[in-house]
């Protein structure tokens, strides 16, 4: 309709963090069936938020649907120039970075180093023109701490790690001091779906 509107999200992060899982459980799709992303997928869905059916029946959000277009990428290093040919292809409002307290805070550090740097990238070459590009723009920065399910759900636990990122975050908002951040803890797998469409309830408040 012509009152829709679009999330778009390059969905970044370290190899098995579930970046296709989520893609996959918003879309209620089989989660057995799901191999290793070897290349750039761009996933598409059509979505209600279940904030909708809490508004008016006067109100347009009532009736918006958000079209959900997001850019899945390879998490494996060897791949992962990959992400700078999505970025700059596919123009999307931002990144949701996913992040896995099972795996090594290392690897995952120096993942999402490499994001921060191939969307300075995917601005411009030219690190100035980058850099000058990047203090003018809004993005929205989404980090989500997925597998709550392996730490029992402990939010504060789950803060102390994300923390273990603060200084890249920092740079990040830094360099970007338009954009928005935003950060959510889940189990892909095991929550309710109301915390996966919180995410993108979220999405939509930061976009609109």
């Amino acid at each position: 309709m012509v009152f829709d509107r679009d999330i778009r999200l390059t969905i970044l992060g370290h190899t098995g963090v579930g970046k296709t899982s989520l893609l996959k459980r918003l879309k209620a799709e089989d989660q057995a069936q799901i191999e290793k992303t070897l290349d750039i997928t761009i996933e598409k869905k059509k979505l209600t938020l279940l904030s909708s059916a809490k508004q008016s029946r006067i109100s347009l959000e009532r009736y918006r649907k958000y079209n959900l277009i997001a850019v899945d990428n390879p998490g494996d290093f060897k791949l992962r120039r990959k992400w700078r040919e999505a970025m700059r292809k596919y123009k999307t409002h931002g990144i949701l970075f996913m992040l896995d307290p099972t795996q090594g805070v290392e690897t995952q550090r120096v993942a999402m180093e490499d994001s921060f740097n191939y969307y300075l990238d995917s601005l411009s070459l030219d690190p100035d023109k980058a850099d000058k590009k990047a203090k003018n723009k809004k993005s929205l920065f989404f980090f989500v701490v997925n597998k709550m399910d392996t730490i029992d759900y402990d939010e504060e636990r789950a803060n102390i790690f994300l923390n273990e990122f603060e200084t890249v975050i920092h740079d990040y908002k830094i360099t970007f001091p338009f954009s928005i951040f935003q950060k959510a803890f889940i189990s892909v797998l095991k929550s309710p779906y109301e915390a996966i469409d919180g995410i993108f309830e979220k999405c939509k408040r930061s976009l609109y």
